[in-house]
């Protein structure tokens, strides 16, 4: 038996469905690409997220091209697609069964990727020249490191960036940023924790989730430039994962060296903190963040001023969405106009596989190649697959990188969350629907015992948890209790039990969004209003 090296192509197509109702919503369909060799193909299952009600799409026929192909299917959510290729036994003699990992990528019309299989074959094949892999590159830096950091004009910047094209892995800069230069002597960072897996199935070949650590000396460089880049930026937004939650207990659902089991209960880190204090300084305009879990708004990050894009622990109204799901409308409108608009973007505790969301982290990139934002600046101890976008590329813990720069911008940071110890009752400019109005005030009681229902503007049919069924904004549910510790109330609508985040009372005072995520059963007009 010869052996047959076969190439494959593995992806997805995607269009966006224009439709309101749907929001942000994808038409897509992942494909397997065989060409010639799809005859030597029985079969190809495609195994997608157990939340579809047929998760295993079963494949026996290519197209006319050799393409194996799934029927078109609707949803948000990009997660991994393992592909299983069903050889045929009467030409092949192993392996029979040969399996891949493709990461959906809403970002283009079409995401792909060529993946190669070593196919023992029972009649032997043509001749074939040997593969030679080339060498790969290393990237080489001075040994001496600065840490005065060079000053430039919002000019220089945007020159600077216009005349730099996306780096490439074996760029010597790769690993500090466009920005970066021979001048500032940087050297590589060091691998603190090695792994030969990759930070999610379906990343890029040469990804793994090994940590790195900028020398203090580097990390301190780089820090004063990301605070000269805030102070230039007309309109800075943050991209964030699950990452920067790591420190406070959080799971994540990349591998890495930390994790944790802490839900509602989990207090923000010093990340979340500085964040905060950016907004109160007029910093930092704009907060995307994947994560459910409340803990910007403990740190007292105002409600008004988030986009929890994939739903909340702490906003009946926007469950978390399922990978099925639809997003919600108004946030996808938000999180599009952060993309187009930001100025400079800061990316932490996100691996940037392909989510629809990344765009807020690619957009403002390819900008500054025309001169036109500031760009993108990643902060992480993984390397990602945009990398070579970056602005500022930061090899650190996100918590490492706030703290120096907190203190190079004289920046007055809390490390305790901010608690609610106003009343539950309070008077609020929104009407009965708990729409906002500038003639109508109600009293929005959330005391225990208070009978509620979800606003009428709600995301529980887009989000799809099965916790939720049957539920509407109709159903009436009651306030069991106030979870101080949690800076949260719970409310029980029919059997399921939600949470509220207290800030909310806040927000509502100020008529600082648009609808309540919920409203009294029986509202009442303050007094003096018909």
């Amino acid at each position: 038996m010869s052996e047959l090296q076969i190439p494959l192509v593995i992806g997805n197509i995607a269009t966006e469905v224009d439709s309101a109702a749907d929001g942000n919503c994808w038409s897509w369909s992942a494909f397997l690409r065989a060409g010639k060799f799809a005859a030597l193909i029985k079969q190809v299952n495609f195994n997608l997220h157990p939340t579809f009600r047929n998760p295993i799409v079963k494949v026996v026929e290519a197209d006319n091209s050799g393409c194996f192909k799934t029927p078109k299917h609707q949803g948000w959510g990009v997660f991994e697609v393992k592909i299983e290729v069903y050889w045929n036994s009467s030409a092949i003699a192993a392996p029979v069964v040969s399996e891949f990992v493709h990461m959906l990528d809403f970002g283009e019309p079409e995401a792909s990727r060529q993946v190669q299989v070593t196919l023992k074959k029972h009649i032997p094949p043509a001749a074939r020249a040997e593969h030679k892999p080339e060498p790969r590159a290393e990237a080489t830096f001075p040994a001496s490191a600065v840490a005065e950091v060079l000053t430039f004009s919002r000019q220089q910047a945007e020159h600077h960036l216009q005349q730099t094209p996306f780096l490439e892995r074996q760029d010597p800069r790769f690993f500090h940023g466009r920005l970066s230069g021979p001048e500032l002597n940087l050297t590589l960072p060091d691998a603190v924790w090695k792994s030969d897996k990759k930070p999610r199935e379906g990343s890029a070949e040469w990804l793994t989730a090994t940590e790195f650590q900028d020398k203090p000396e580097v990390l301190a460089t780089k820090v004063g430039l990301l605070a000269t880049l805030l102070q230039l930026s007309q309109r800075t937004v943050a991209y964030t994962g699950a990452g920067i939650s790591v420190p406070a207990g959080i799971g994540q659902a990349a591998v890495g060296s930390a994790g944790g089991n802490k839900t509602v209960n989990a207090d923000p880190t010093y990340t979340h903190h500085t964040m905060a204090a950016l907004n109160a300084m007029g910093c930092l305009h704009g907060w995307v963040q994947q994560n459910h879990d409340g803990l910007p708004q403990k740190a007292g990050y105002p409600q008004e001023a988030i986009n929890e894009i994939h739903g909340s622990w702490f906003d009946p109204s926007n469950p978390v969405v399922l990978y099925s799901g639809t997003l919600r409308s108004e946030l996808c409108e938000q999180m599009v106009d952060f993309a187009e608009t930001s100025d400079l973007t800061i990316v932490m505790g996100t691996s940037l596989t392909g989510l629809n969301a990344d765009q807020v982290a690619k957009k403002p990139a390819k900008r500054s190649l025309r001169g036109q934002s500031l760009g993108t600046v990643i902060i992480s101890p993984q390397q990602t697959e945009q990398d070579g976008k970056a602005t500022l590329r930061i090899f650190a813990k996100a918590d490492d990188v706030m703290k120096l720069l907190s203190a190079r911008l004289g920046l007055q940071v809390r490390t305790t969350p901010k608690r609610y110890s106003g009343p539950l009752k309070v008077a609020v400019p929104y009407d009965e629907r708990g729409a906002r109005s500038c003639n109508v005030r109600t009293w929005w009681n959330l005391e225990v015992g208070q009978r509620v229902r979800i606003s009428q503007y709600n995301n529980i049919e887009g989000a799809g948890q099965p916790s939720f069924s049957g539920i509407t904004d109709k159903t009436v549910g009651e306030v069991l209790a106030h979870d101080e510790k949690c800076c949260s109330l719970v409310i029980a609508i029919s059997a399921t039990r939600v949470r509220l985040g207290l800030w909310w009372l806040e927000a509502a005072a100020r008529g600082a969004v648009e609808w309540l995520p919920v409203v009294n059963h029986m509202p009442q007009r303050c007094v003096g209003q018909s």
